[in-house]
């Protein structure tokens, strides 16, 4: 599917592979130092737990991956990796100059740029996925946003999912999200990854609740 707009102002489909020059710590940090409710860590995630995540969310035998919050690319360099070549990942980044970074450093026919919301992945499932999305990774700093709109996202990502699919989110808050992924997924499993600046927590959630 082409991209939405022909100036890609909303999502790019990009056209071909290289692999990603990721921001220094120091660049990331005074990202985060910018603007703290949509940056929830001060350096870009390691390679091991971008791989991690697409480990736990069955990304190398998946046709239709999201990706929400993928920042300056870490893990969705990962994503790319596992993901087998008619695959395809969407990905929502709404920090612009995380997407602006993002559209000139991949160049991959399987990605997709989204500059919206998380929420609008239902919008996304019924032109590209009717049957669901095999799997959802997320970074998005959930313990930074109003209540409100974790739930909303998380419903949202329960009703993009098929049934089987999964969903897992990297989260520097140690109890924050699991409380609330348990009211739209049946199964909720945490993992403790410490080889990460800072360490982190990978939860992983399967067998939507969400009624829409």
């Amino acid at each position: 599917m082409p991209p939405r707009t022909p100036n890609g102002s909303m999502s790019d489909s990009m056209q071909q592979a290289r692999p990603p020059q990721q921001p220094s710590v120091w660049s990331f940090f005074r990202a985060f130092l910018r603007d703290r409710q949509k940056i929830g860590a001060v350096a870009p995630t390691s390679r091991g737990v971008g791989r991690r995540m697409a480990q736990l969310a069955g990304v190398h035998e998946a046709r239709r991956v999201v990706e929400f919050g993928p920042g300056t690319g870490a893990i969705t360099t990962q994503l790319l990796a596992a993901l087998p070549p008619d695959g395809r990942l969407w990905a929502y980044e709404i920090h612009e100059p995380f997407l602006d970074q993002l559209r000139q450093t991949f160049h991959d026919p399987r990605l997709t740029l989204i500059g919206e919301s998380a929420e609008a992945v239902r919008e996304l499932r019924t032109t590209e996925a009717p049957e669901g999305f095999d799997a959802i990774v997320c970074s998005i700093p959930f313990s930074l946003l109003p209540p409100p709109v974790t739930d909303g996202i998380l419903r949202a990502a329960a009703d993009a999912l098929r049934p089987g699919g999964v969903f897992v989110a990297l989260q520097y808050h140690p109890t924050y999200l699991a409380p609330i992924m348990r009211r739209h997924f049946a199964s909720v499993s945490r993992e403790f990854f410490p080889w990460n600046v800072p360490p982190t927590l990978l939860l992983t959630g399967r067998g939507s609740r969400s009624t829409g």
